[in-house]
C-alpha cells in the first residue's frame, strides 16, 4: 500500500542501492573517486549523512581528515580495507564499524587490495564545520552549501602569541 504525502521517497529499494553511480572526487587527491548512492539525497534527510559506498581496488575514500563539529562512522559489507586512524592502520573486514565523535582523530579508508570494498558511510550533518586535510595542509570550512578553503600556512595569528600574556584594557574614569 503506498500513501501519498507528498511524493517524497521514504524507502530505497536495493536494486537501485547498489547501482552506485554517484561520484564524488578530491580536488587535491585524483586516485579519491568514491562512487556510490546517497540515502539522505533520495529520501530527503537534511542531519544525516548515509551512503552506500564502493571503493574500487587501489582507490581511497577521502583524503586523510579530521572533523571539528560533524561525526563520521562507517560498516564495511564486503570486501576489506585498511583504516588509518592517527597515523596507525587497521584491517577491516565485513561487519567491522568504526565511529569518530567530534573533533574527529584524523582517518582515511583506503582499500589496497584486488576486490571491491563495499560499506556504508555516514555521520550527523551540522550547519557549520571544518575540516582539516593535516598531509596537505589545508583546512576546508563550510557554512550550509558555501565552502571556503585555506592554506593552514597563510593562517593568521588571533590570539597572544604567549598564553601567559594578558590583554589590558583602558581604564574608564
Amino acid at each position: 500500500m503506498k500513501h501519498h504525502m507528498d511524493d517524497r521517497t521514504f524507502i530505497v529499494r536495493a536494486e537501485r542501492s547498489f547501482e552506485c553511480r554517484q561520484a564524488i572526487s578530491q580536488p587535491w587527491n585524483p586516485d579519491a573517486v568514491v562512487t556510490g548512492t546517497s540515502f539522505d539525497q533520495i529520501v530527503g534527510l537534511t542531519r544525516s549523512r548515509i551512503r552506500l559506498v564502493r571503493l574500487l581496488p587501489g582507490t581511497v575514500d577521502s583524503l586523510y581528515h579530521s572533523q571539528h563539529c560533524e561525526e563520521e562512522w562507517l560498516f564495511i559489507l564486503q570486501g576489506q580495507g585498511v583504516l588509518e586512524i592517527a597515523d596507525e592502520e587497521h584491517l577491516l573486514g565485513p561487519g567491522d564499524f568504526a565511529g569518530f565523535s567530534a573533533p574527529t582523530s584524523p582517518h582515511q579508508l583506503r582499500n589496497p587490495f584486488s576486490r571491491s570494498l563495499v560499506c556504508l558511510m555516514g555521520g550527523n550533518r551540522e550547519l557549520v564545520d571544518a575540516v582539516e586535510f593535516p598531509r596537505e595542509g589545508k583546512r576546508l570550512l563550510r557554512r550550509g552549501q558555501q565552502l571556503e578553503l585555506y592554506d593552514v600556512a597563510d593562517a593568521e595569528e588571533t590570539a597572544p602569541a604567549a598564553l601567559n600574556e594578558q590583554l589590558t584594557r583602558p581604564r574608564h574614569r
